[in-house]
């Protein structure tokens, strides 16, 4: 009996020793971030996936943390509660416009409707600006088998009105496309948020890392890329150089590019000149 009691007090002090090395928010980013949101109002937010690594106690910041689409209940400080009472960090939440309008070609921030998970896409149809038919730029294009392409399945998809925001080159606003300097690499990523010189990123794999904004470079999406030209490309987390352009359809938002005698189709977010 007594070494059942003495293997249960030292179960219950390993528990309390994991619980308090569990930081909750591990990145060099402030938390104090603005929400500019009204209640109801469309957000996207890792609110089941940040939740469920701090019931794990897993590290945080080494967890999967996909950002959903849900809505805003009520605005904090530094935490705020969205789908009902799930409490945030603010800089885990990014507002979406809810008079947001778009036209024809313009790029916008939303989520994958129809599926789920961030999403950037490219408006092909702007009859209703507020409830406009838009590509996915995130989604894997597949050409030799459409039927398999959520790219393609998805395509000209009809955006709810308030679920998106036009992004613009040039602008450290949430969703743009960004490549950090590691090193001898170019890392690739979504911007989340930017304050005070430092920037919280989305990266491979869905996981959150916070640098440095001095260590970053926006990859515009409406760059002048044309047949022929020496491109970087994503790949695997990471923009590669060596890419040839075969083919541009900035219609659906994707480029052609081959290396090594492979052609693969890339979103306009995953290919630059900007980085040479």
């Amino acid at each position: 009996m007594k070494k059942i009691i003495v293997c249960m007090v030292m179960s219950m002090v390993a528990y309390l020793s994991t619980a308090q090395e569990i930081n909750p928010f591990p990145w060099d980013f402030p938390q104090d971030i603005t929400i500019e949101a009204d209640p109801g109002q469309w957000v996207l937010s890792c609110y089941t996936f940040y939740p469920n690594a701090l019931k794990s106690k897993k590290k945080v910041d080494e967890a999967n943390l996909i950002f959903y689409s849900t809505k805003m209940t009520e605005v904090g400080k530094a935490k705020s509660k969205v789908n009902g009472s799930v409490e945030m960090p603010n800089a885990l939440i990014i507002p979406l416009d809810k008079n947001a309008k778009a036209k024809k070609g313009d790029i916008v921030l939303t989520w994958w409707q129809g599926g789920s998970g961030l999403q950037r896409a490219i408006i092909t149809d702007d009859s209703n600006p507020a409830e406009p038919k838009a590509d996915f730029l995130d989604l894997k294009y597949d050409e030799e088998k459409p039927n398999l392409s959520f790219a393609t399945k998805f395509a000209d998809t009809q955006l709810k009105p308030g679920s998106f925001r036009v992004l613009k080159d040039g602008e450290w606003k949430s969703g743009a496309q960004i490549a950090i300097r590691n090193g001898s690499k170019w890392l690739c990523g979504t911007l989340i948020h930017e304050k005070d010189g430092k920037v919280l990123v989305l990266g491979f794999s869905d996981k959150i890392f916070a640098y440095k904004k001095s260590d970053c470079r926006l990859i515009p999406f409406m760059e002048i890329i044309k047949k022929g030209d020496d491109v970087w490309a994503e790949w695997v987390g990471t923009y590669r150089s060596g890419y040839k352009v075969k083919k541009v359809d900035m219609k659906i938002g994707r480029i052609w590019v081959e290396k090594d005698g492979k052609v693969e189709v890339k979103s306009l977010a995953a290919v630059t000149k900007v980085l040479d």
